[in-house]
């Protein structure tokens, strides 16, 4: 039958780059947690599938619009000169966002209106971006850019003092945000949330997303920035005039999340924050669409493999699954490989065997490698160092004590001592450490599995994650 070859890919591991992930997309319960509306973040490690929901969002479904918003090449310089001068550090940027979100949220009520302005709403709304953007859709890098703003129509007309204005200042003469934009901020809110009951939706959610793009370094600034985004569509989702609520929602890397520090932030993550979680089970129930909607109705994972345990009585697919970070983008990596192997000598075959999982480990953990990079390096740019020396020590467990006689030897153990460098290996599921379990039991504790236990400081009993043994050349012997 050649179910391989017909399968051709398990689909592109950046979901951006996957023309198809639309067709065979895995509609989880965090779809369902942000149509709720009480969501107002997406948070998830690299690689687990906030592009792929904003390309779900792209498109508005049932009685509320969506936009995704990539923020892909981004003026981030620009934007950090729209500071607000009035307001703390912390929240310097939350004006300069709100205005952002008004003005795209009304941008996108007048695009669903389909060119037909019946009401004051519309029409002042389409006046506004004539009159200051010379178009209906200007562009996110454009937004921040006017130096004043024009309002022709009574219906926007921000009220100061009681008194009506046609004219506003949108930037200070230092280049930072005016203190009217607040002013000017409210009036396009109650607009949008006015023509958004008028066209019968209930809400209108905004998607943020890309927003590590072009990130070399995370300093203060850039922090800030984000924070003010987050804080930003808090206070926006807050409002409602009972009709309809306006939503943006903020895809950030937990990294990137892990960083920031602001009151609130704990409040923000319980009850405000969907975190994309996969497991065993959900990760086969994605490869599963993938195979149905390549092969037909019916067929699943079963169908192609040919049920040969690994070594150690192990499934094909476990034995995938304990090499990722239970992602959805290292599991489709893994499988691309191992069909690549598959059909390298036998163009008809229809089953996975143990051969082709076996050839496949290498590429897949050079991937792996280069992923840590991407995630690690911004963070910590010697970072390399700690390969090369959990490669000296040649096994995947090993103890503490040879942990730190092997980084003695490595220049970049000047700038972080053993103690700091084990716990950075930790945060980033490098290593995992072992822990007692129930009674008498024990275990290897990873992060990405055990995202709430923590290091463990006084652990002794250490061990390199899987995916990383061919590329730092480990040997599966347990350190004594």
């Amino acid at each position: 039958m050649g179910l391989l070859k017909k399968i051709g890919s398990f689909g592109d591991v950046a979901a951006e780059q996957d023309a198809a992930v639309l067709s065979y997309f895995l509609k989880t319960d965090a779809v369902e947690k942000i149509e709720s509306g009480s969501r107002l973040m997406v948070l998830g490690r690299k690689g687990s599938g906030k592009t792929a929901l904003t390309k779900y969002f792209s498109e508005s479904r049932g009685d509320y619009l969506s936009e995704s918003l990539s923020l892909t090449g981004y003026p981030w310089g620009l934007h950090q000169t729209k500071v607000n001068l009035g307001a703390s550090p912390i929240e310097a940027y939350v004006s300069s966002w709100r205005y952002l979100i008004a003005l795209r949220a009304n941008a996108l009520l007048l695009k669903a209106a389909g060119g037909r302005f019946v009401r004051d709403s519309q029409r002042a709304a389409h006046a506004f971006f004539t009159d200051n953007y010379g178009g209906l859709n200007p562009s996110l890098a454009d937004i921040l850019r006017p130096k004043r703003l024009t309002f022709t129509k009574a219906a926007l007309r921000p009220t100061i003092m009681g008194n009506s204005v046609g004219e506003l200042n949108f930037e200070s003469q230092d280049g930072s945000i005016s203190p009217d934009i607040d002013t000017i901020t409210t009036v396009l809110i109650d607009n949008a949330l006015t023509m958004c009951s008028q066209l019968g939706f209930k809400k209108v959610f905004l998607h943020f997303d890309e927003l590590d793009q072009g990130l070399s370094e995370i300093d203060t600034n850039r922090q800030r920035m984000l924070i003010g985004l987050v804080l930003a569509a808090r206070t926006i989702a807050a409002l409602s005039n009972n009709d309809c609520k306006l939503i943006p929602m903020v895809y950030l890397r937990t990294d990137l999340w892990d960083e920031m520090q602001f009151s609130d932030k704990n409040k923000i993550s319980q009850s405000s924050a969907v975190l994309l979680e996969w497991n065993s089970e959900t990760l086969k129930e994605l490869i599963d669409r993938r195979i149905e909607t390549k092969l037909g109705s019916g067929f699943n994972w079963n169908d192609i493999d040919d049920g040969a345990l690994m070594r150690g009585s192990q499934t094909k697919w476990n034995h995938i699954v304990a090499r990722t970070f239970l992602r959805p983008r290292d599991v489709i990596q893994f499988l691309n490989y191992t069909l690549d192997y598959g059909l390298k000598f036998t163009q008809d075959a229809d089953l996975f065997e143990n051969t082709d999982i076996i050839a496949a480990r290498e590429p897949y953990s050079r991937y792996l490698k280069q992923e840590l990079d991407d995630e690690i390096v911004p963070h910590w740019p010697q970072w390399g160092e700690t390969i090369q020396a959990l490669s000296e020590m040649s096994t995947m467990t090993f103890t503490r004590s040879e942990f730190d006689s092997a980084w003695s030897k490595r220049k970049a153990s000047k700038e972080k001592d053993s103690d700091v460098t084990l716990e950075l290996l930790y945060q980033f599921s490098v290593i995992g450490y072992r822990r007692g379990i129930g009674t008498g039991g024990s275990g290897w504790t990873f992060q990405y599995t055990d995202p709430d236990t923590g290091w463990d400081n006084a652990a002794t009993r250490l061990k390199v994650h899987s995916g990383l043994k061919e590329f730092a050349k480990l040997r599966e012997e347990r350190a004594q």
